[in-house]
């Protein structure tokens, strides 16, 4: 008899371990194969229009210019992108998935001609995330580009302070768009093939946070992340 209720016993347990749910697991899947959800053209206009890193990431994050779809962390609203200046007339538009993780969306580089006036723009999208119409290349004189005012002149290279979960006051949650649908232009020279990625776009991807630089005009200087991007009074928004 007392076997018998040791064994049942210890049925009892089992059977009590079953049905207990499990642990809710926080880690963030980053989807190499999300739909397109980022407008690489509508960047490069704004990108022409803007007078600093720090007006072309308002504008990339303003609902109304609808450059941005992108839920990379699946809370059902559009993730916060922002602009990082990592080196001269180059910048990135970097989405942080997580506290720990954050991917490349898109590279800007700028390329003025001193001797004809203009300069060239080339924007690349991750082609991840912007889809198939993933490359912009045009150029504008330099009356046309506001942006190389504050490029060519001296300056710290631009980081902003928000990071995952710290936001500017500006930045409102917005639902994404279920007919988000990037634009295609004239200004577009190449479509890039998914199946066959050319070496730049192998190199977009998932980064772990790591020291990022800034520094004067043409160089640069280390500056780890943390001491970047705190929560300082108050001032910003949590999800």
């Amino acid at each position: 008899m007392k076997k018998i209720l040791i064994a049942l016993t210890a049925v009892m347990f089992i059977a009590a371990g079953c049905n207990q749910n499990p642990p809710q697991q926080n880690a963030v899947t980053i989807e190499n194969t999300a739909p397109a959800g980022f407008d690489v053209n509508k960047l490069a206009q704004l990108v022409k229009t803007s007078t600093d890193p720090q007006t072309l990431e308002k504008g990339i994050n303003d609902p109304k210019n609808q450059i941005n779809n992108l839920d990379l962390d699946k809370d059902g609203n559009i993730d916060y992108l922002k602009v990082e200046e990592n080196g001269p007339n180059k910048l990135n538009v970097v989405d942080d998935v997580s506290s720990a993780d954050s991917v490349t969306v898109a590279t800007i580089h700028i390329k003025p001609d001193s001797t004809s006036n203009t300069a060239n723009l080339d924007v690349t999208g991750n082609p991840q995330y912007a889809g198939y119409n993933n490359y912009y290349h045009s150029s504008f004189s330099f009356t046309d580009f506001l942006l190389l005012s504050y490029l060519m002149r001296p300056h710290v290279y631009y980081m902003p302070m928000y990071h995952y979960g710290y936001y500017p006051s500006y930045y409102t949650r917005v639902h994404t768009y279920s007919n988000f649908r990037p634009t295609t232009s004239s200004a577009m020279s190449s479509r890039r093939s998914l199946s066959s990625p050319t070496r730049s776009q192998r190199s977009f991807g998932t980064r772990s946070s790591q020291p990022v630089r800034s520094g004067g005009f043409g160089s640069h200087s280390s500056s780890g992340r943390s001491g970047f991007g705190r929560s300082r009074g108050g001032f910003g928004r949590r999800r």
